[in-house]
């Protein structure tokens, strides 16, 4: 008969210990138990004592309601598949992180959503389950029609990501640990809702911003796509492929960026930079796609940037300033300015660690664990609302969310 505390979920511990990147034997190095003991917690074969249990809680930094929480399993999930920007080997521990966050981001989310209700989803989804059958035709239709759902016009888009948590897209920028992950996306089973994570590792808004066009792309041309067909190598570079295409088109509409481009040099092109938004290499692929430069004048171009070292870093990149997630920010300020929870209270019954959730949430840092000032005594004052146990607002609770 297996004892100790009941409910304990080995799943949640095995997540924890990726994000880390802990060992078994380094993990169990901290709390004082064997690297095969640690095993069977994971997999379930055994549960740890009431000591072993505090040890975990207080060496990974989360709250006895994160390991007794279950993991959400819907058997759907596996049929969706999570767009990476990065299949190499050698990223897998990356991968393995972006995919942890943003299943956390989905859970935070759903928690937010027992109190609140976020902005309907409004995206448009191509409906297509093969991607060999998705024209550059295609790809460039919907994207206008993005831009026509979203009223946006054919000018540059100020910010790619308000845009996309204005249709109902959850965003988050995580730091993955390596500068090739640019990120992930991914339509969550638990409230059928697009979630988006950009890696923040690299130091340059530009890229950032056609990460996030890119991971859009996913969203709107792949969302139908099995995730058997995006395992394998020729569909994974197709699927790339045509996201890149999307973001493009979607940064840069014909109609109007073409007639900008009065000629395709390097300094031309660079001048719009500041009103596009956009790095000179992809307006290099822009123009190729629409068919303003030839190959030989193309070829110039890619080996002109190169000459004045532009691959590592374009004049201008530092004028940019990264585009920041706001919805689940302003979500959690919702329910702490309503009085819903308290700070600690709200740590605790997410359970991750109050760092974890900042940045998933893009909250300041330490704005989960700020205390109050010293001298004010005040007794906080809290309203009463029907609905409400333990601190957690049934749906039936639900708070106004002003866009």
């Amino acid at each position: 008969m297996r004892t100790g505390v009941e409910g304990f979920q080995g799943q949640r511990l095995s997540q924890l210990r990726t994000v880390h990147n802990l060992t078994l034997a380094e993990l169990g190095e901290q709390v004082g138990r064997s690297s095969s003991t640690v095993s069977a917690w994971e997999k379930g074969f055994q549960m740890p004592e009431a000591e072993s249990f505090d040890r975990l809680c207080r060496v990974l930094g989360v709250s006895r309601m994160w390991f007794l929480r279950p993991v959400p399993t819907v058997v759907e999930e596996k049929r969706r598949p999570y767009f990476f920007r990065s299949q190499a080997a050698a990223h897998k521990q990356a991968r393995e992180r972006s995919q942890l966050y943003l299943a956390w981001l989905q859970e935070i989310s759903d928690f937010f959503q027992d109190a609140m209700e976020w902005p309907e989803v409004n995206v448009p989804i191509l409906d297509a389950d093969d991607c060999r059958l998705i024209s550059d035709e295609e790809i460039e239709e919907i994207a206008r029609e993005c831009r026509e759902v979203w009223q946006l016009g054919t000018g540059p888009i100020p910010n790619v990501i308000q845009v996309m948590e204005n249709a109902g897209i959850i965003c988050t920028r995580a730091t993955l640990g390596h500068v090739k992950m640019d990120g992930v996306s991914h339509v969550s089973v638990l409230d059928d809702r697009p979630y988006v994570l950009i890696a923040e590792d690299k130091a340059n808004a530009i890229r950032n911003r056609f990460d996030a066009a890119h991971e859009l792309g996913h969203v709107v041309l792949h969302s139908k796509i099995p995730a058997s067909q995006y395992a394998k190598k020729d569909f994974y570079d197709l699927l790339e492929t045509q996201a890149n295409r999307f973001a493009s088109a979607f940064l840069m509409p014909p109609e109007s960026f073409s007639q900008e481009v009065v000629w395709p040099t390097l300094d031309n092109l660079l001048s719009l930079k500041p009103r596009w938004k956009a790095s000179v290499a992809s307006m290099i692929v822009r123009c190729r796609d629409l068919s303003l430069l030839n190959e030989q004048l193309e070829l110039r171009l890619w080996k002109g940037r190169s000459a004045r070292k532009w691959t590592k870093g374009e004049p201008g990149d530092d004028a940019f300033v990264f585009e920041q997630p706001k919805l689940m920010m302003r979500g959690a300020h919702l329910l702490v300015d309503n009085c819903i929870f308290e700070r600690a209270e709200l740590v605790h019954q997410i359970g991750l660690p109050p760092e974890t959730i900042e940045m998933l949430c893009n909250l300041r840092p330490g704005y989960l664990s700020a205390q109050p000032e010293a001298g004010d005594n005040v007794v906080p004052l809290r309203l009463k609302r029907n609905g409400v146990k333990s601190g957690r607002a049934t749906r039936a609770d639900i708070l106004s969310f002003r866009k």
